[in-house]
């Protein structure tokens, strides 16, 4: 029958042992630890085939605790706490979660791995530093959309403002250089030769109206210029019009906050207790979404369930450690082969975590060891890149497709729009030149014929 560890530290030589050599002890006895954690991103959990009503630990931080089992020699099976969470201080002073396992000696060691606050270190004995947590927002990637004001894109607005400035001054010059000989009023030839001009850049035939090799060049140079902005516009055309934009609208936390969307994060965590407790700054804004009916709390086992129904509608996003919110998509990508979802490029509320121990432990120290060689060796962060391998897909997933389908009116309404819109001027215009042309017939003096 192995030896609990509250029973193993009883024995004067382990304890002196532990004490004096930390960086080189091993128990010398059958020891048995009580690991608690919960299930997420960093460790997962399965019936014990030969233990009947226990439970084996999986992931990353499965290996690291089998890695401690092996330097330390002791066995250890993993305990979880009823309610599901990693643990918060409650009003009365205790603690729940895997923090309340560990705070009343019921687990001899933490995982979350357990995120470091000057709250939390009241319950618990931190080991050195693991790893940093970084906070990121996740979201659903929306249905490729294509800018009905696409058609604008192919050039850019200085490029529109020259070709129009270009188009002015060929203009002007034409109306300057035109042979003034010919029998027509000065508004007939300035309104002749810009429609010239703008027939040139339509790609339509021209009159028969030059009569100067100084009107032709000019008039050449302009069609030149034109056919090569125009065909270039046209090819460059066609291939935006084959493009859709994948919307992806939150970056960050502020991006978050401004949205509609609803938050997710997990009940009585280190990162919901310290965004509940701020009383300033972005962090205050967040937790204040609560009182909007824009803030939920889900545990970890049901994330996944809350992932398809809630994140993937567009509506909800989680905010949490951009490792865990990357496992999710990882796994999402290998059942599906597609990517749903995005992470936000701005990280925030990064904050140190580790194991934790009842308090007092003398284990601490040799455990601190331990931690120092896992990291030396670059072991803890090859265990987490091999749980989410297919993480690195989505992250590169290009915010723009390709896709070849008929064009729909929802995707041409701003080319209809130009159009309505300069056949309402030119309806206008028609109309100005009618009441124009009364105007001056009614003001025109009586011919000699109606005098007779």
């Amino acid at each position: 029958m192995p030896l609990s560890l509250h029973e193993a530290l009883q024995k004067p030589r382990i304890l002196r042992d532990l004490q004096l050599n930390p960086k080189t002890f091993k128990f010398r006895e059958a020891v048995e630890l009580k690991i608690a954690g919960e299930s997420s991103a960093f460790m997962n959990f399965r019936p014990d085939p030969f233990m009947k009503g226990r439970s084996i630990m999986g992931g990353p931080v499965g290996k690291l605790v089998t890695y401690f089992a092996k330097a330390l020699n002791f066995t250890w099976y993993p305990v979880r706490p009823a309610d599901g969470t990693f643990g918060s201080k409650m009003s009365n002073g205790s603690w729940s979660g895997v923090m309340g396992l560990v705070n009343r000696g019921e687990a001899d060691m933490g995982y979350g791995p357990l995120l470091m606050s000057l709250e939390r270190s009241e319950g618990v004995d931190f080991g050195d530093t693991l790893m940093f947590f970084n906070f990121k927002v996740m979201s659903g990637r929306g249905s490729p959309e294509l800018n009905p004001w696409g058609f604008l894109y192919p050039l850019t607005p200085m490029v529109w403002l020259g070709l129009f400035a270009a188009l002015v001054a060929v203009w002007l010059a034409l109306v300057l250089l035109v042979n003034h000989a010919l029998r027509s009023t000065w508004f007939d030839r300035v309104v002749r030769q810009f429609t010239t001009c703008l027939r040139v850049l339509l790609r339509q035939d021209l009159p028969k109206g030059f009569s100067h090799g100084r009107e032709m060049a000019l008039v050449g140079s302009w069609m030149m210029v034109t056919m090569i902005v125009i065909m270039g516009y046209s090819s460059t055309l066609v291939s935006l019009l084959a493009a859709r934009n994948i919307p992806q609208p939150i970056q960050s936390l502020a991006d978050l906050i401004q949205s509609d969307n609803v938050v997710i994060l997990k009940p009585d965590s280190g990162s919901t207790t310290s965004i509940l407790s701020s009383t300033s700054g972005i962090y205050k804004e967040l937790g204040d979404l609560r009182h909007v009916n824009r803030m939920a709390f889900i545990k970890s086992k049901d994330r996944d369930t809350a992932l398809n129904t809630l994140v993937r509608g567009g509506h909800h996003s989680f905010y949490d450690v951009d490792f865990s919110l990357s496992e999710l998509i990882s796994d999402d990508f290998s059942k599906l082969g597609r990517c749903d979802f995005y992470l936000s490029r701005e990280s925030s509320l990064a904050r140190p975590a580790s194991v934790g121990v009842t308090p007092g432990s003398p284990i601490l120290p040799a455990l601190n060891h331990r931690i120092h060689d896992v990291l030396a060796a670059g072991l803890f962060d090859y265990w987490l890149a091999q749980a989410i391998r297919n993480s690195t897909i989505c992250r590169k997933a290009p915010n723009t497709i390709t896709v070849r389908a008929p064009l729909s009116l929802k995707v041409c309404w701003g080319m209809f729009t130009v159009w309505a819109v300069g056949l309402l001027l030119a309806l206008l215009t028609f109309s100005l030149e009618i009441v124009a042309a009364n105007v001056v017939k009614g003001r025109a003096p009586p011919s000699s014929e109606n005098l007779e």
